[in-house]
Parts: structure tokens; C-alpha cells; sequence
């Protein structure tokens, strides 16, 4: 019987449930026209889930947003504490059945199981994927765990598969640390499960403004382009002199600070036009706080100057306080961390494999988005390089870096080094990966310039 439906597990918060979500929705994208998306359970009926408008908008899915959510988890506490369970698992199922009649394929995400109340002793997960006639994969959280944690969380989760007689899809371990990467594989080399091992990327465990400010409800005074998507990989609070502030900037800080200090404010953006200087990734004003007029018209006079600033009511030490508590997640702006986030995915899982064991049919129709899809997976596989000469331009910097992150081609800039570096560092990207070649300096000019003469005599060229 072909699989219709996948159900996605996690027990725990940030465990990356929305990027398997993303990764597997590529998979079936790729290869079936009609794919629903369906949360059993969302924390709220009066705010939008953010995992279902992510996938709803990057995957551009053919349905309603109230299509794609059970219900709320109000709803399911009461109706269990009212001993109603299987008049829920009912409904829920009901609607599960009216996605399955229009839609080729299902899949699904379920609650954490860390948002629902103790009192509720069975895995609601593994019971809904049940009788939805959905196989599971479940996702391992290896975070900060040994080698042998990681392994006895697997047999736990196996245990628990076969007691709710569920049918075991694929297991996802999230997070794993570079360093038990290889001891990890050795000891599951010979287990016969169907387990991927992802490790830990940094980068995508690095918030970016975007969740800086949904944090701390902050209000953008002042955004430079795609500012919303700049990584903060730390904050420093600007309480000292300007001069020991200065030296203690690092690359990606948040710099809080109250917007009367005029002098920190002058201080910042001299270090922005100076070499020697970190690239600091936004300015928070706390307390209310606001610039005096001239420094204001200073900064926003500013040739190529693109340092965002946001501003809260609450002073530095709560400001500091909350930012302890920001944690990265995907957004449909985040363009560079989606294709970071594809690229391991592809590099970790056995696509081809899980597209067998799911079974499609390949459909006639060839969507924009199918072909995107087989477009990168047919660069991928016959690699090539790609030469760059407007290698200043942000539109083109900022498409070789989603090139890059998405491990499709290498990419060569041509130019002068550090005029490239410095572009693209402003822009707040990262292109470390790419090749530069000036061709002033190369010493293929000459032959180049020869076999181009030679090419073009005969048109005129001299």
C-alpha cells in the first residue's frame, strides 16, 4: 500500500521540527503536484502558527490556513479532562479525511509534546498518527547529549514506536555535535533502522533581528535593506567610555545602549567606516530613549551606512535579560538560512531512498516550483562553476550566497579582493566560500587576452 501521509514527531522545543517539515515538503514537492499540510494541534486558535504560514507560503500549497490546523490546545486539554479523547481523535481524524479526499499527499506536524499539559500520560502524537494511517518519523534532540544518550533516546523511541504499533518511517538526530558525528554513525552503522544523522550548524542556531524583535516586541526606528535577516550573534551593553566600548565589539553584536549616549552613537559610526573595527549587526535603544536631532541627521546622511536601530521601553539589564531568551527560527524571510538549512538536509539524508519507500507517482504536471526543484537537484548533480564579473552588485552577491549555502556550484568573483570582501560584509552576507580572482593581477591575462584576439581578428578586433 503506498504511503499517503507523513507524521513528524518531537518531543522536545527547538529541535528543528520545522526544518524536517521543510526538508521532507521538498521531497514530495519535487515529485507530487496537490501536498497538504496539516498540525493536528496548534498552541492557539487566535495567533497564526508560524510553522504553518512558513511552509504555506514557501511551498505556495493550494489550501486555506483554517484548512491546515486541527484545533488549539485549549481545546484538546478540555476535551480530554472531560474523558471526550475519542470523540477528539474523531474529529481530528475527520478533518485529517477531508485533505486526504482533495490532496495527493499529507503531511503532518505534530505538538511538542512539551506544550501540552503532564496530566496527559500517552504520546497524543503517536495516537493520531495511528489512526491516521500515517507513518512516523520522529526527531532526537542530540544536543548537548553523549554519544550513548543519543543511542538509548533511539531504543526509547523504538520502544515506544512498536508498543503504539505505529509504522516506523524514518528518525531524524538533530543537532549533533561535530565532534560525535563519526562515533555516532559507527555505533548505528549496523542497526537496520532508517536513521539520519544531521549535525549541529551554528549558524542556524544564531537568531537574527527578525527574532530579536519578536522577543522583545520592539519597534524598528530605523531598517536598511533585508536588515530584518542579519544574524546577532551576541549583545554588549555600551555602559563604559566610548573607548573601552570600542574595544569590545565583536563581529554580530547587538549593541544596547540609551540614545542620549551621543557620543557612543559617533563612536559606532566611525567604527563602521573604519577597517580595524568589527561590523556590529544592529543598535537597540533602551528606556525610550531617542537621538538628539543632530546626531540623527547625521546618521541618516550617511553614504552607504546601513546599521539598523531598534528601541525598547524597558532599560538595559531587562533588555539584556530577555535577549538571553531569543532563539533562532525559520522564516520565510530567511532566505540565506533556508538555503543553509537545505543544504544539510541534502547532504545528510538518502533522498532518493525515502522518495522509494513514499512511493510516488510522478505527475504530469510540472509546476514553477517543481522545476525550480529539479533544477537544483540536476546542478547539483553535475557540479559547475559559475564566473562572476559584477561581483559588487548586491542583487548578485546576494544570489551567489544562496548558491553557495545551497551546495549547487561553486562560485568565482571576479574583481579586486578586498573591494568584494568589504561589499559584501556591508550587505551583512557571507561569501568566505567563494573563489575571488582579480584578472588585473592574474597571471591567465595575457593567454586569456590572446586566445580572445585570436577568436575575434577576423571581426576587426586589433
Amino acid at each position: 500500500m503506498k504511503i499517503k501521509s507523513l507524521y513528524i514527531s518531537a518531543g522536545e522545543k527547538n529541535v528543528g521540527a520545522l526544518f524536517v517539515s521543510m526538508g521532507m515538503m521538498e521531497v514530495l514537492k519535487r515529485n507530487l503536484h496537490r501536498v497538504a499540510f496539516f498540525r493536528p494541534i496548534i498552541l492557539c486558535k487566535n495567533i497564526r502558527d508560524k510553522d504553518i504560514d512558513f511552509i504555506l507560503q514557501k511551498y505556495e500549497l493550494d489550501m486555506e490556513y483554517e484548512d491546515a490546523y486541527g484545533f488549539d490546545v485549549d481545546y484538546i486539554e478540555n476535551m480530554i479532562a472531560s474523558k471526550r479523547s475519542d470523540e477528539l481523535i474523531n474529529e481530528l481524524i475527520k478533518k485529517f479525511k477531508k485533505l486526504e479526499e482533495s490532496y495527493d499527499f499529507i503531511l503532518c506536524e505534530g505538538i511538542r509534546k512539551a506544550f501540552l499539559t503532564p496530566t496527559i500520560e500517552y504520546d497524543l502524537n503517536m495516537l493520531l498518527a495511528q489512526n491516521f494511517g500515517s507513518s512516523i518519523i520522529n526527531i532526537i534532540n542530540a544536543k548537548d547529549k553523549s554519544v550513548q544518550d543519543i543511542y538509548e533516546n533511539i531504543l526509547i523511541e523504538k520502544e515506544n514506536l512498536l508498543s503504539h504499533e505505529c509504522s516506523h518511517f524514518a528518525t531524524f538526530i538533530n543537532r549533533v555535535d561535530e565532534r560525535d558525528y563519526l562515533k555516532l554513525k559507527e555505533k548505528l552503522k549496523d542497526s537496520g533502522e532508517n536513521i539520519y544523522i544531521l549535525k549541529e550548524v551554528k549558524e542556524l542556531d544564531i537568531p537574527t533581528i527578525e527574532d530579536v524583535v519578536e522577543v522583545l516586541d520592539a519597534k524598528i526606528a530605523h531598517c536598511f535593506n533585508a536588515c530584518n535577516t542579519r544574524a546577532v550573534r551576541g549583545f554588549k551593553i555600551a555602559a563604559n567610555s566610548v573607548e573601552t566600548f570600542l574595544g569590545s565589539i565583536e563581529e554580530d553584536n547587538l549593541v544596547i545602549v540609551e540614545a542620549d549616549r551621543s557620543e557612543i552613537m559617533l563612536g559606532i559610526v566611525a567604527a563602521f567606516y573604519s577597517k580595524e573595527f568589527a561590523n556590529i549587526s544592529a543598535i537597540l535603544f533602551v528606556s525610550n530613549t531617542k537621538l538628539h536631532p543632530n546626531i540623527q541627521k547625521i546618521v541618516l546622511g550617511l553614504k552607504d551606512y546601513n546599521i539598523p536601530i531598534l528601541s525598547v521601553p524597558f532599560d538595559s539589564y531587562e533588555s539584556a535579560k530577555k535577549l538571553s531568551h531569543v532563539y533562532s527560527k525559520l522564516r520565510g524571510s530567511s532566505e540565506r538560512k533556508i538555503a543553509l538549512a537545505l543544504g544539510l538536509f541534502n547532504f545528510s539524508v538518502d533522498i532518493k531512498a525515502i522518495e522509494q519507500r513514499i512511493q510516488t507517482q510522478q505527475s504530469e504536471v510540472m509546476t514553477p516550483m517543481m522545476f525550480e526543484y529539479k533544477l537544483f537537484e540536476m546542478a547539483r548533480q553535475n557540479r559547475k562553476k559559475i564566473v562572476l564579473p559584477e561581483s559588487v552588485d548586491e542583487r548578485i552577491l546576494r544570489a551567489a550566497e544562496i548558491i553557495l549555502r545551497r551546495d549547487v556550484a561553486d562560485i568565482i568573483l571576479l574583481g579586486d579582493e578586498e573591494e568584494i570582501k568589504e561589499s559584501y560584509q556591508r550587505f551583512g552576507l557571507d561569501l568566505s566560500r567563494a573563489s575571488i580572482v582579480n584578472p588585473n593581477e592574474s597571471a591567465l591575462m595575457e593567454e586569456f587576452s590572446n586566445v580572445f584576439y585570436e577568436l575575434r581578428k577576423k571581426k576587426g578586433l586589433s
